[in-house]
């Protein structure tokens, strides 16, 4: 919104949608920080998905919802 204000004849969704994509990046950051997330990408392992529905199937994996 500030955006669009600040520069009413730019309406490209480029323009005025990097500054939010930038506060929301920051957003993200701070919050992996502050749960102590950062940094742990790389002990993330992809599953295949027809592995993934194996494990649901199975039991194995259960979802847990609180």
């Amino acid at each position: 919104r500030r955006y669009l204000f600040e520069n009413p004849s730019k309406f490209d969704p480029r323009d005025y949608l990097k500054p939010a994509r930038e506060a929301a990046k920051k957003v993200c950051i701070a919050r992996f920080q502050a749960f102590g997330s950062a940094g742990q990408a790389s002990k993330i392992k992809p599953i295949p998905l027809e592995k993934m529905a194996e494990l649901y199937k199975s039991g194995k994996l259960a979802q847990i919802v609180k």
